[in-house]
């Protein structure tokens, strides 16, 4: 006795048709997803190797401002979804850099160019031919987002680049400055070396002439004249003889604290004279001499008794 085989029914293979359909569907669903996302994947590897090239180039040293500025221009069309149809130009005060292919068409982006809080120019980026609008006009929102952030990079680049010009402009300046300080140093110890000479060789001839020329005429003078006259003139000596010596310049010092009369009993003192000598030499009492003996010891601030004024102005 053969076997029956079951033959499946109609609506049976109906629904098993529809499960099919729907797993090719989904398949082409799923495939679709994964195109998109790879296509995505790709645009952000597009992207990343943007930013990383224009890293590469903006540490590059040796490169002009321009140089650095045409080579970032040149690398940003293989970055955008259409490459082909992309141009680009950079405006930095009134400074345009660009692509060999760049027009500046209805579709493009801009970002402004920001240095230290100030517009410095602007980065565009145009299609040269119309196709689908998309976030943007015919852009994606991530291009938006990173033709941001090449203009970021830009603005800092250009900062940074100021800020080494300034520091070169100011190194330069103050080595000049050094080099002028140098010299007019040179310079001034030159004069000074040339006034110390001078000076000696001025107190050399005065203080010759003093010894050969006017003090034997004082002596002449001294031994013909009273004993008054002698005594000024043996003062007078005294006081030419202090041109010669540190006490004329200790002497000046000291009267700025001084008065004039001071200063002449002083001199009267440190030669020798008494007060009575003082006093009939001025015309003054003996007291006043003595006054302003005392007044004279204040001010040099001899506060000690058994100081001898003559021996401490002798000492000066």
């Amino acid at each position: 006795m053969g076997h029956t085989v079951e033959q499946p029914d109609i609506e049976s293979l109906v629904r098993r048709n529809r499960e099919l359909e729907q797993l090719e569907q989904d398949h082409r669903r799923m495939e679709l997803i994964f195109k998109q996302q790879a296509h995505n994947l790709q645009e952000r590897m597009k992207e990343i190797n943007c930013l990383y090239g224009i890293s590469k180039i903006l540490e590059q040293t040796g490169l002009s401002l321009e140089e650095t500025f045409q080579k970032v221009v040149n690398i940003i069309p293989p970055s955008w979804q259409y490459p082909e149809i992309t141009c680009a130009q950079l405006l930095i005060n009134d400074q345009s850099f660009r692509t060999k292919n760049y027009k500046n068409t209805f579709w493009k982006q801009q970002a402004e160019i920001i240095a230290y809080g100030e517009p410095m120019g602007i980065l565009t980026v145009c299609y040269l031919e119309k196709r689908p609008d998309l976030d943007e006009g015919a852009f994606l929102a991530e291009e938006r987002s990173l033709i941001n952030a090449i203009a970021e990079h830009l603005g800092r680049t250009i900062e940074r680049k100021m800020a080494e010009n300034e520091l070169r402009e100011s190194r330069r300046k103050l080595k000049e400055q050094n080099q002028q300080l140098k010299e007019k140093n040179i310079a001034l110890r030159e004069v000074m070396s040339q006034l110390r000479e001078e000076k000696a060789d001025l107190e050399e001839r005065v203080l010759a002439n003093v010894e050969n020329m006017l003090l034997p005429l004082v002596k002449k003078m001294g031994d013909r004249g009273s004993d008054l006259d002698k005594d000024y003139l043996r003062l007078l000596e005294e006081n030419i003889a202090q041109l010669t010596s540190s006490f004329g310049s200790k002497i000046c010092h000291l009267n700025q604290r001084l008065t004039p009369r001071e200063s002449e009993i002083c001199n009267m003192i440190r030669a020798g004279l008494g007060s009575k000598e003082i006093g009939k030499m001025l015309n003054i009492s003996y007291r006043s001499v003595e006054t302003y003996r005392n007044h004279i010891r204040k001010k040099l601030g001899i506060t000690n008794k058994k100081i001898n004024l003559t021996s401490y102005l002798s000492g000066l």
